[in-house]
C-alpha cells in the first residue's frame, strides 16, 4: 500500500488509491472530483464497500452524481432513497421510546445520530443511523432498560462484548426482520444505547470531570417535525469533539465523525459569540482535548477554523503536536491493516504513572483472542447466524490465530518505533529516526 495524500495535500496515508480519491472528493474546501471520476469499474467495486464500512457513501452521494459510472450512480441514488425512508423508521422508533421513559419520569437527551441536523450534516436522510443513542444518569438506566425490555427490546451484546464501551449492551427489537447484506435496509429495526456517561475515564485513563456539566445545560432542539432534548450547542460540539477522539484512542477510523466536525468548524468559522461561549464554558483542560479533534478534522478535509481553535492547537504541549504530525493521519491505515497510534496518544494525554503503564500493557499485551464457536460466526448478522459448526470451528481457528499473531505482531513494533521517535530529543537526532521509520513503512 502506497501513502497517498489526503487534506490539503500535506499529509499522507498509506491507503488504497481509490480511497484517496473519494477523500479528495469529499474536502470542504477545495474539494476535486477529477481522480474519482477517472476510476474504473473495478477500482469502484473495491471503494463502495469501504465507503459504506466508514460511512462515506451518503456525503459522497450528496456531492452529485455528474460523471460517475451510471451503476454508480444508481447504487448511490438508491442508498440515498432507502436512508431516506428508513428516517421514518427511526423518528417512530424514537418517539415510542422516549415516551416509555417520560411516562417512567426517567430524562435524558439524545447525543448524535439525527441530533447532527442541520449543523454537522445537511439533513437526517443524508446520514446512516443504525442505533438511537441516549444519555442519562447512570441510576436510571437499570430502570430504563426494564421499560425498553417491557416493549420488547432484548439486549443483543453480552455484557463482556461491551465492558469498554460507555452505555449498557445495545438493545434491539429485530423481530421477523432478517439480515440482507444491505447496509441501507430501509427496514433494518434502529437499536437504541443506553448510556451512562459521555466519556469514560476509568477506560481512557485520562479524566474529564467537565463533561458532567452537560447535563445541566441541555436544552430542547426540533429536527423536522422531531421534538426532543439535546446537548446544549457548545457542549454538543464538544462532546461530538470528545467522540471523535476516543475513536483514535480505540484505533477505529471514524473519519465521517471528522467530516462532519469539519463541516460544522467550517460553517460556525467565523461566529464569534459561539466560539465566545465555548471558552467561558469549557475548561483549558477540555479546550485543550477538543482542539486535537479539531487539527484531525481540518487535516482530513481541510476547514476553515475559527481563531480560537486555532490558538488552542497552537497551546498543544509539543509532544501532542509531534504527535498530530507524525501519527494524524495513520487511523486511515486500519481500514488496510491493525493500527495502534491511538494509544500513543492516550499515553501523552494520561497525567498518572499508573495510567500510563496501564496504557503500554494494553498497546503491547496481546489482545483479547475469540474462541472458535466465536470466530465460526465472523461476518454473520446476529439475526442469520447459524450455529457454529465445530469441526468447522476448529479448521479455520489456525488461520484466525496467526493472522492475529502477524497484525498485532507489525501494530506493537510500529507503536514502539513511533514512540521511540517522539520520545527523542529535537534536532537532527529525530530527524534519523523520521527517515528511518519512513523507510521500514515502506517495506
Amino acid at each position: 500500500m502506497q501513502a497517498q495524500r489526503i487534506g490539503s495535500g500535506v499529509r499522507t496515508a498509506r491507503i488504497s488509491a481509490p480511497f484517496a480519491a473519494a477523500m479528495q472528493a469529499l474536502q470542504v474546501r477545495r474539494a476535486d472530483s477529477s481522480p474519482l471520476l477517472r476510476l474504473r469499474d473495478e477500482e469502484w467495486r473495491e471503494l463502495l464497500p469501504l465507503l459504506d464500512r466508514v460511512r462515506l457513501t451518503l456525503p459522497l452521494a450528496h456531492r452529485g452524481y455528474l460523471g460517475l459510472p451510471g451503476w454508480v450512480q444508481e447504487r448511490l441514488e438508491r442508498n440515498v432513497a432507502d436512508t431516506a425512508q428508513h428516517w421514518t423508521g427511526v423518528k417512530a422508533a424514537y418517539r415510542e421510546a422516549a415516551g416509555a421513559l417520560d411516562a417512567a419520569g426517567l430524562e435524558h437527551v439524545v447525543i448524535k445520530g439525527f441530533t447532527q441536523a442541520p449543523e454537522y450534516v445537511a439533513r437526517p436522510q443524508l446520514r446512516m443511523q443504525a442505533d438511537i443513542d441516549f444519555y442519562m444518569p447512570q441510576e436510571q438506566i437499570p430502570e430504563a432498560v426494564r421499560r425498553l425490555e417491557e416493549m420488547g427490546y432484548s439486549p443483543c451484546q453480552s455484557k463482556e462484548e461491551a465492558r469498554y464501551a460507555d452505555h449498557v449492551p445495545p438493545l434491539a427489537r429485530f423481530g421477523d426482520w432478517k439480515w440482507n447484506g444491505n447496509m441501507f435496509d430501509p427496514d433494518v429495526p434502529p437499536l437504541i444505547e443506553l448510556h451512562f456517561c459521555l466519556w469514560n475515564d476509568a477506560v481512557y485513563s485520562i479524566a474529564v470531570p467537565e463533561i458532567a456539566e452537560f447535563w445541566g445545560r441541555r436544552r430542547l432542539r426540533k429536527v423536522e417535525e422531531l421534538l426532543f432534548p439535546a446537548l446544549y450547542p457548545v457542549d454538543h460540539a464538544g462532546y461530538f469533539a470528545l467522540h471523535l477522539l476516543r475513536g483514535i484512542l480505540n484505533g477505529e477510523l471514524p473519519v465521517h465523525h471528522a467530516r462532519e466536525l469539519a463541516v460544522f468548524l467550517h460553517g460556525r468559522a467565523g461566529d464569534g459569540l459561539f466560539w465566545g461561549e465555548w471558552a467561558m464554558l469549557h475548561s483549558p483542560r477540555l479546550r485543550r482535548m477538543q482542539a486535537i479533534a479539531f487539527w484531525l478534522a481540518n487535516a482530513w478535509f481541510s476547514c476553515n477554523l475559527p481563531a480560537v481553535a486555532k490558538a488552542e492547537i497552537a497551546s498543544l504541549p509539543p509532544r501532542v503536536r509531534a504527535w498530530l504530525e507524525n501519527c494524524g493521519c495513520a487511523s486511515f491505515e486500519c481500514l488496510f491493516r491493525r493500527v495502534r497510534e491511538g494509544r500513543l496518544l492516550q499515553l501523552l494525554l494520561a497525567e498518572t504513572p499508573e495510567a500510563r503503564r496501564q496504557i503500554v500493557w494494553t498497546a503491547v499485551a496481546p489482545t483479547r483472542v475469540a474462541s472458535p464457536a466465536k470466530v465460526a460466526t465472523f461476518g454473520q448478522h446476529t439475526t442469520n447466524a447459524p450455529k457454529p459448526n465445530r469441526v468447522m470451528s476448529y479448521l479455520r481457528y489456525p488461520a484466525y490465530i496467526f493472522d492475529r499473531i502477524r497484525m498485532n505482531g507489525a501494530a506493537v513494533l510500529r507503536f514502539v518505533a513511533r514512540a521511540c521517535v517522539l520520545y527523542l530529543p529535537s534536532g537532527r537526532g529525530r530527524e534519523r529516526w523520521h527517515e528511518d521509520l519512513r523507510s521500514a513503512q515502506g517495506d
